[in-house]
């Protein structure tokens, strides 16, 4: 995606790369921005400034808000043909399309797990899926 940034590389041990990629993918961010953002956060606090911080989006309660929350970005990383009906709450997601949302957001384990039971109720067979990515 073009940008009108600068920018910046930066070298550093396999045990830092690891942390950032984790950390990113935690939060939902590429690594570049998720630098980014600590770089300014480190900038402002060298100069005496307070960081602009952005208050926390609470949790979406089901898998249509997630979706609404990022259909650009899932639009992009996923094949999903119907994601403005799912999140406009018109259809639910396939089984195999709720994992592929949850991957491409990398979304935390137990937000998964609550989007799951929020959109097909507390079904075993289902559990079992998500725990195993074989839905």
């Amino acid at each position: 995606m073009p940008t009108k940034k600068e920018k910046v590389t930066f070298i550093c041990d396999l045990e830092t790369k690891n942390e950032l990629e984790y950390w990113a993918k935690e939060e939902g961010q590429t690594i570049s921005s998720l630098v980014g953002r600590i770089v300014g956060e480190a900038i402002a606090a060298r100069q005496g400034k307070k960081p602009i911080k952005k208050e926390a989006e609470p949790e979406p309660a089901n898998i249509h808000e997630l979706v609404q929350r990022n259909l650009n970005k899932l639009r992009r990383h996923t094949g999903i043909k119907n994601l403005k009906q799912i999140a406009n709450a018109e259809v639910l997601p396939t089984k195999d399309n709720f994992l592929l949302i949850m991957q491409a957001l990398a979304v935390p384990e137990k937000l998964q797990q609550k989007l799951w039971f929020a959109t097909y109720g507390n079904n075993s067979n289902h559990e079992e899926g998500i725990e195993h990515g074989t839905t």
